[in-house]
This record gives C-alpha cells, sequence and structure tokens, in this order.
C-alpha cells in the first residue's frame, strides 16, 4: 500500500511538471472568441507573441484587424495616436501560476498603469495539445468573468 502511494504521489508530481513544461515556450494568437452582447470570433491575422517561461510571462500583440500606421507620430493627432499607441496594441507581462487546469496571470508591468497595480491577477482555464493551447477567462480580483473569451494559440517554439 505504501509504495502504491508513493508511486501515485510521483505520478502526481510528474503530472504537474510535465503540465508546466507544456506551456513553457514562445505562443502565437491565432483567434479570439467572445461571448456577450457583442459575440464573435475574430482571427488574428496581425503580430502577437506570448512567451512562457519556468515562472514569468510576456504579452504583446496588435489587437487590431490592419497593420498598425507607421507614420511619424509627431504628425498625428491624439484620436490617431490612441488608435495607434492604445486601442490596437496589448503589452503586459509578469508572473504566473499554472494549477489544476488553471492559469493566474498577475502582472507586473503593463502598457496599461491600471493593469500592473498591485493585487491584480487574471484567471484563465487552460487546455494544451500539442501544439495548441486554449485560455478562457475565469475570473479576476475584481470578479467572475461575465461573458468568458476564448484566445486560441499555435505554439512557434
Amino acid at each position: 500500500m505504501r509504495m502504491f502511494l508513493l508511486a501515485l504521489l510521483a505520478t502526481a508530481v510528474l503530472g504537474i511538471s510535465a503540465q508546466a513544461q507544456k506551456i513553457e515556450g514562445v505562443w502565437t494568437l491565432t483567434e479570439i472568441t467572445t461571448t456577450g452582447p457583442n459575440a464573435g470570433t475574430k482571427q488574428i491575422t496581425q503580430p502577437s507573441m506570448y512567451l512562457f517561461t519556468k515562472k514569468h510571462y510576456s504579452i504583446i500583440y496588435v489587437s487590431s484587424d490592419a497593420p498598425r500606421d507607421a507614420s511619424d507620430p509627431a504628425t498625428m493627432d491624439a484620436d490617431h495616436l490612441r488608435e495607434v499607441f492604445v486601442k490596437s496594441f496589448v503589452a503586459n507581462a509578469g508572473t504566473y501560476e499554472l494549477k489544476a487546469g488553471k492559469l493566474t496571470l498577475h502582472p507586473m508591468v503593463a502598457k496599461s498603469p491600471t493593469y500592473m497595480q498591485g493585487g491584480r491577477w487574471l484567471k484563465e482555464s487552460v487546455t494544451i495539445s500539442g501544439n495548441n493551447m486554449t485560455l478562457t477567462t475565469d475570473s479576476s480580483n475584481e470578479g467572475p468573468s461575465k461573458n468568458p473569451t476564448t484566445f486560441k494559440f499555435t505554439r512557434i517554439e
């Protein structure tokens, strides 16, 4: 009986370790599906990069449907600057935990100062199958996700 329990414990530890290793790497965002009043699915055609190391993550992606305007920012008005540098670009990085199929992100630095305030976190359900990963919003420090969003990825490294 004791050997069985030790084998079971070893299997659980190895399973958790294998799960953590599966998320490590570089992923590209391929699709976003939203629910709620403005529900829909959007194929991602612009650059994106989600990086996961053993404990840290970094997220950078262009959220617009078209490439961002590469004009000289000095010639842009305020609305144009917001569109290029705020509305169409997502960036944050920090630490993460992966436990029981849930990924919890703890941002440390972000494009949005409010997103990196102390105590912020985002929890997502994670499914990894080969070189594909799906993250679905679950909850945050503000409560359960009212209209969950699903993000689909392909591993690139």
